[in-house]
């Protein structure tokens, strides 16, 4: 099993917009569509199809904040057929391992999630991220200290 992270292109782009999400979390996650359309005119913003042995499964948006300087997980999802197998972890994992790579990374690598999205609070609290007291756009901000 080899996960992978792959950039958005011409040739996969709209297989990453078929992406599907249960019909109770279409709510918590921008759909794939709006994610791709947003890195293409924010420089700051990094879009990638996650693949696992060579079937797109989900998609991974990163990005470092001007304002800040701190690099955000700013989306996370895994298609609903390859959710419950702990791919989102793993692709979590990843993300955190590339962003931490960056030769300007930040002591911290900060993401936020909606208060109601138990998943994702339990998936972020299994890697390590805190929560920060912070609330931002109605989300809960939760960090992970990586230096």
């Amino acid at each position: 099993m080899e996960l992978l992270f792959k950039e958005i292109s011409k040739s996969n782009w709209e297989e990453c917009v078929e992406l599907e999400l249960l019909d109770e979390q279409a709510h918590f996650v921008a759909p794939n569509w709006y994610s791709i359309i947003e890195a293409s005119f924010d420089s700051s913003y990094v879009a990638k199809a996650v693949y696992l042995d060579n079937h797109m499964i989900g998609f991974f948006m990163y990005g470092k904040d001007p304002a800040d300087q701190k690099y955000w997980v700013v989306r996370l999802m895994i298609d609903k057929h390859y959710q419950g197998k702990g791919l989102g972890r793993a692709t979590l994992l990843k993300g955190i391992e590339v962003i931490s790579n960056k030769p300007d990374c930040s002591s911290e690598i900060i993401t936020s999630y909606e208060p109601n999205n138990k998943v994702a609070e339990k998936l972020y609290e299994s890697v390590g991220f805190k929560k920060t007291g912070h609330i931002i756009d109605g989300e809960v901000v939760v960090s992970l200290q990586v230096k």
